[in-house]
């Protein structure tokens, strides 16, 4: 199914968390959202889950518009970077997890992975667990 999110701002007491957003993601494609913390990442997470409401702008599944639809109405989830993260798993596992559960070929999430691997310059890491990691 299709997400958009189309001019969305958030405010939380006159402090705009996000600003004029727009996302058009395709059914069956793979996003990655990446920002300095503040940045808005868990804002608009929490905005498309339905956990909060934008304060404009519009959310639309498809072709529904789901801008103002509880979590109930949903059929959405997600899990905070920081528990979704499998200690016993490399970074390309942990990666390409996702498309594992979903049934992808094994080439195509070897693919995948190293495709955003490499966008996000950490091609050298695929191997290593999250403990090998700063933060980790």
């Amino acid at each position: 199914m299709e997400l958009k999110v189309v001019n969305v701002r958030k405010e939380f007491d006159r402090f705009a968390a996000l600003h004029d957003v727009s996302l058009d993601i395709r059914s069956g494609e793979l996003i990655a959202l990446l920002g300095p913390s503040g940045s808005g990442k868990t804002t608009l997470l929490r905005l498309i889950a339905g956990l909060d409401f934008p304060t404009e702008g519009t959310i639309l599944f498809g072709d529904e518009d789901s801008s103002r639809k509880s979590v109930q109405e949903r059929n959405v989830g997600f899990v905070f970077q920081h528990y979704a993260l499998f200690r016993h798993m490399s970074v390309a596992d942990n990666i390409g997890f996702g498309l594992k559960v979903a049934g992808t070929p094994k080439a195509e999430i070897a693919d995948r992975v190293e495709e955003a691997a490499g966008i996000l310059g950490i091609t050298e890491l695929l191997d290593r667990k999250p403990r090998q990691l700063s933060g980790g």
